[in-house]
């Protein structure tokens, strides 16, 4: 059938009652109340096999993973000509699973634990599941597996040099492996930090969408940083300018101005599950980390900054 028709006609169908499909001649007849559909069937010749899924390399809590890559999946590139950047790459542990994704302007990084099978590990052959490995999965591939895991117990996942899968009971999703690696981001994400804060995250993810209807598509969001509150600030002359407040406490460091692509720091604090977001700044000009307090072995997102032009001085 035509797969996304087919979902977006049965998404509209009423919500109470019974639909009941079937095959007339080379058409598929749909009723559900005082609807009645009919739609043409594809040739069932033209559809590819499926592919065999090998020995699982390990298992893991489905409803985990999901949450992880639903959360790093964002923060892949959606350019495919840098193909490398569309996916989400997988470091394989003895006990846990590192997922990475950018598009070179943020970076998500989460850990999810999971069992490596020990008999899979002992297996041979060029397409043998892999229990050690970097391998690189398409976002979207990720993004599927997450909507069929949701609310899942043990899934098993498997990985070869050249495919991705992940099986649930009555759900399989399959990918192929995108060839390379993205950045190594250990050595990206800094370690040492000039100045530590906190604040709400509800409230911040609200006080930003208050103020980006004000900006452009390249016109920075400035926070100025200081201890008792964030100002959030945008706006030019012709625009109109804005600025909302929230509570924050500074931890360490002095007061500082920062800025950021608004949709990208609204894209990371959604991912960050907590009602507290703890926000690591080195300079103004150096990439920002954000993770709940005690949560960086979880999910944390790194932000690069806009670097602000000084305004040209006054003639005359």
């Amino acid at each position: 059938m035509p797969g996304r028709v087919l979902t977006d006609l049965v998404r509209a169908l009423p919500k109470i009652g019974h639909t009941t499909l079937a095959l007339e001649g080379s058409d598929l007849a749909l009723t559900c109340g005082t609807t009645h559909i009919t739609l043409p069937t594809l040739p069932l010749e033209d559809y590819p096999s499926l592919p065999e899924v090998p020995t699982p390399s390990g298992t893991v809590d489905g409803t985990a993973l999901a949450e992880a890559g639903a959360r790093v999946a964002v923060a892949a590139s959606t350019d495919e000509t840098l193909m490398i950047l569309t996916g989400v790459e997988f470091t394989l542990t003895d006990d846990q699973l590192v997922l990475s994704a950018t598009d070179r302007y943020h970076f998500h990084v989460a850990h999810v634990p999971w069992q490596p099978n020990a008999k899979t590990a002992k297996s041979k052959g060029k397409d043998k599941p892999l229990t050690k490995a970097k391998v690189v999965v398409p976002a979207d591939v990720v993004r599927d597996a997450a909507r069929i895991l949701a609310d899942t117990g043990q899934a098993g996942l498997t990985f070869t040099s050249h495919q991705f899968a992940i099986s649930a009971p009555g759900r399989v999703a399959t990918g192929s492996i995108i060839e390379g690696n993205l950045p190594d981001y250990a050595a990206l994400f800094p370690t040492e930090f000039e100045a530590i804060a906190t604040t709400g995250t509800e409230e911040l993810t609200t006080a930003i969408k208050h103020i980006t209807p004000l900006l452009g598509k390249a016109d920075p969001l400035l926070l100025d940083i200081a201890d008792g509150q964030i100002t959030v600030r945008a706006g030019t002359d012709d625009k109109g300018r804005g600025r909302d407040q929230v509570d924050a406490t500074l931890l360490e460091g002095d007061p500082l101005t920062i800025a950021f692509n608004p949709h990208l720091l609204l894209k990371t604090l959604q991912q960050v599950d907590g009602p507290v977001v703890e926000m690591r700044f080195t300079t103004p000009t150096k990439p920002a980390l954000l993770h709940a307090p005690d949560q960086a072995d979880v999910f944390r997102g790194l932000i690069m900054p806009i670097r602000l032009t000084p305004p040209s001085p006054k003639k005359g």
